[in-house]
């Protein structure tokens, strides 16, 4: 149970919080500018500690945990593997965001297309983010807190605790992001995430003192089995025979081997559902400054979110291992089987390790995890809802107050649809697979976009469908048999993510060469604003020089340099050999600051 310590520790923040939401209430309340966007008047460092903090949420560790146990360090690459395309958004596309002045990434739609059925595309996808997309995030980051609040607090597994905890935890977060809009969530993000920071690094420090120490800690993780520890994966083992899967086999590639890697890498990295920056980034791109603290909050955002937060997680998992055996965990229904709940592990470790007063700092800074997405999801679906639905197509001329109220309910909806939802689920890696497949087709539209001239409001439409119906196909029970008994496998995660990725890039292509282009003036306005690079035909700028090679030598230095910074904590905690690590920082550093003034004219 609690002590006084540990609720004075809760209390103190949960009055911090709404004490901000408080305070910022008058500010947001001006306009959907001042709700949605802070003003934009945000710094990078601001904006991009808010978004790391949003993006670190009580479901993080938990997942990370999970997969580390189950599957080892190198599962992590399911998302490490976005860097690659991610570091797109630093070396330019951040930039662009920022130029188009946008509330909403659906908002660009109407900007770069134009037309009936852009006007129809930007709606649905309005809609689609804020009761879908968004949702389902929101749903895990509630089922975290399900987990999390059983375990810490030990409550009996006979009674259902599933609504006052979700009911709570709704509450609170719709409280501050309700009266603040951004202007609050920011702002309490910024002290959410040296607070969670803070949380985790504390519980691997009285982890490491329960295995005797660092250096103890530090032997008992190269005693263990190198699949467990190894940065890259091998390939996985055929429990029936004993020999490797073979590449053409589909479990080489749905069972966390090397072909897996080659997917998160090679496939996933470059076209996910936030291949040109995603919901939550868009947002904080747009309220920055200016177009440069746009693309410092895309780099500060992609350094922190790599390179600082992982390892504190991963210590902490990899002595839940020693410390904790599966038969200590709750079980629970995973992909079609019963099994040890692994995702608990972290929360247990909580509750095992941590005294009076550290434990109610440890909760505070979960809760603080917690609460910094909630309230960004709230405030990006209540975004969708009213800049791309229903000021877009309901009520056009209202009062800027009005649309804020408007938003400030629609919050309140989105909140009781998540914890209802939430209350039916329980596997947070099922979730976030299973939303990366659903919009895995549409990332090559997502680039498209800004890099081919020829595409159109059909490329989108028609890639939001293959992805959404071959999602739920392949998903489907009659279709898993016949892979059963055609190809002696289901087709699993992440190999159902390439096959969706490839057939809507297929279609969406096609579509793309079949329908009509982008009327002229609209290409020629929108390139005049953003003067993006790429396969831009009679709209490219001939004046403006080759940015090719700068292009080039930024993205090449910005992966070097994030991948180079997220091993090196690693090489450290597992006694491997550091140098390699350190040079690469320094190289991809360079190449970076050569290129940042040259890539975005």
């Amino acid at each position: 149970m609690l002590h006084t310590y540990d609720w004075i520790a809760i209390i103190g923040y949960i009055v911090l919080a709404l004490g901000v939401g408080t305070y910022m209430a008058k500010r947001a309340s001006a306009s959907t500018q001042d709700f949605y966007l802070a003003g934009r008047k945000l710094p990078w460092w601001v904006a991009g500690t808010s978004l790391v903090a949003t993006s670190f949420a009580a479901d993080t560790p938990l997942v990370v945990s999970g997969w580390v146990r189950s599957a080892g360090i190198s599962q992590n690459w399911l998302w490490w593997g976005m860097a690659v395309g991610g570091s797109l958004s630093f070396v330019m596309i951040a930039a662009w965001w920022r130029r188009l002045e946008v509330t909403t990434d659906a908002e660009l739609i109407e900007h770069r297309y134009g037309g009936t059925q852009a006007k129809v595309l930007r709606g649905f996808l309005g809609a689609y983010h804020a009761l879908i997309t968004n949702t389902i995030v929101l749903v895990w980051v509630l089922v975290a807190m399900k987990k999390i609040v059983v375990v810490v607090l030990d409550l009996p597994e006979d009674q259902n605790w599933d609504y006052w905890i979700l009911g709570c935890g709704v509450f609170l977060a719709l409280v501050y992001s309700f009266m603040s809009g951004l202007w609050g969530v920011v702002v309490t993000d910024f002290f959410q995430f040296f607070l969670a920071m803070g949380g985790a690094l504390l519980l691997a420090w009285k982890a490491s003192e329960a295995m005797g120490g660092l250096d103890a800690a530090r032997d008992a993780f190269a005693a263990m089995d190198e699949s467990t520890t190894a940065f890259l994966p091998s390939a996985k083992i055929d429990p029936g025979t004993g020999d490797p899967y073979a590449w053409t086999h589909p479990m080489a590639w749905a069972s966390g081997g090397f072909g897996a890697f080659m997917i998160f890498f090679g496939v996933q990295g470059w076209l996910n559902k936030n291949a040109d920056g995603g919901g939550q980034a868009v947002q904080r791109f747009s309220a920055c400054k200016d177009e440069s603290h746009a693309r410092g909050t895309a780099l500060w955002f992609h350094i922190a979110h790599y390179a600082v937060r992982p390892w504190p997680w991963i210590f902490v998992a990899l002595a839940s291992i020693v410390l904790i055996q599966d038969d200590m965990l709750p079980q629970i229904m995973s992909g079609g089987e019963m099994g040890p709940d692994h995702e608990a592990a972290y929360p247990l470790m909580m509750r095992n390790l941590l005294g009076p007063g550290l434990f109610g700092l440890m909760c505070a800074s979960f809760f603080a995890a917690f609460m910094s997405t909630l309230d960004t999801h709230f405030n990006l679906a209540s975004a969708y809802l009213v800049n791309d639905c229903y000021r877009r197509f309901l009520a056009k001329d209202k009062n800027p107050r009005h649309y804020v109220w408007v938003g400030r309910f629609l919050e309140i909806f989105i909140g009781i649809v998540a914890g209802v939802l939430a209350s039916f689920a329980d596997s947070i890696n099922d979730l976030f697979t299973f939303l990366l497949t659903l919009l895995g087709g549409l990332g090559p539209a997502m680039l498209l976009r800004w890099f081919w001239w020829r595409a159109n409001a059909w490329t989108e439409i028609s890639a939001m469908l293959t992805s959404t119906i071959g999602s739920l196909m392949i998903s489907n029970a009659t279709f898993q048999a016949w892979a059963v008994e055609s190809l002696g496998a289901e087709l699993k995660y992440p190999l159902t993510y390439v096959l969706v990725v490839g057939l809507s890039t297929i279609v969406m292509v096609s579509v793309t060469l079949l329908t009509q282009p982008v009327a002229s003036e609209r290409l020629t306005a929108f390139t005049k604003k953003v003067r993006p690079i790429g396969f831009w035909g009679p709209y490219k700028d001939r004046s403006q020089p080759s940015r090719r090679i700068p292009v080039m030598a930024g993205w090449l230095g910005g992966v070097t340099l994030i991948y180079s910074l997220l091993f090196l904590p690693g090489a450290w905690l597992l006694d491997r050999d550091m140098l390699p690590y350190e040079i690469g920082a320094i190289v991809g550093a360079t190449m970076l600051r050569w290129s940042w003034r040259r890539t975005v004219t």
